[in-house]
């Protein structure tokens, strides 16, 4: 980016990538919790697990950037409402396997088309080639920011 001698907050990346980030989080908050009853860090977590895998609570902070105490959180809520079970794991017993149940699964299936169309009405205005060049470019951010 060129020489700015001045901070412009609407030309400053960080500050433009928060408010992107902050607003798409509100809206898929209220999204999820109207459509589905659950929350986003709930939907965060069901999202990894709906390949059918089976992982710790410690692999589900790596993949989700979220904090320990927000996945614990997000994985009581989910046990409270039959979307998830732990079973013991037989290399460490401190760690329970996390994998999604019939419900949860059913959940994620019937979730899946209605958030691609919201991230398609939120792109609405993009052609294919803006998003892939979004997608390249948030891609290469979060592949600088490793090195820093």
């Amino acid at each position: 980016m060129g020489e700015q001698s001045e901070l412009e907050l609407e030309r400053f990346l960080p500050y433009k990538l928060m408010q992107v980030a902050e607003r798409v989080g509100a809206e898929l908050a209220v999204f999820y919790r109207k459509e589905f009853g659950i929350t986003r860090p709930e939907w965060r977590l069901m999202a990894v697990l709906g390949d059918g895998r089976s992982l710790i609570a410690r692999e589900l902070v790596e993949m989700t950037s979220m904090d320990k105490v927000k996945v614990s959180r997000a994985l009581q809520g989910l046990e409270d409402k039959k979307l998830i079970k732990r079973t013991s794991n037989p290399r460490d017993q401190r760690a329970a396997r996390i994998v999604l149940t019939t419900e949860g699964k059913e959940l994620h299936r019937r979730m899946v088309p209605r958030v691609l169309e919201w991230e398609a009405s939120l792109a609405e205005g993009l052609t294919g080639g803006d998003t892939r060049q979004l997608l390249s470019s948030l891609n290469q951010l979060l592949a600088r920011l490793e090195n820093m």
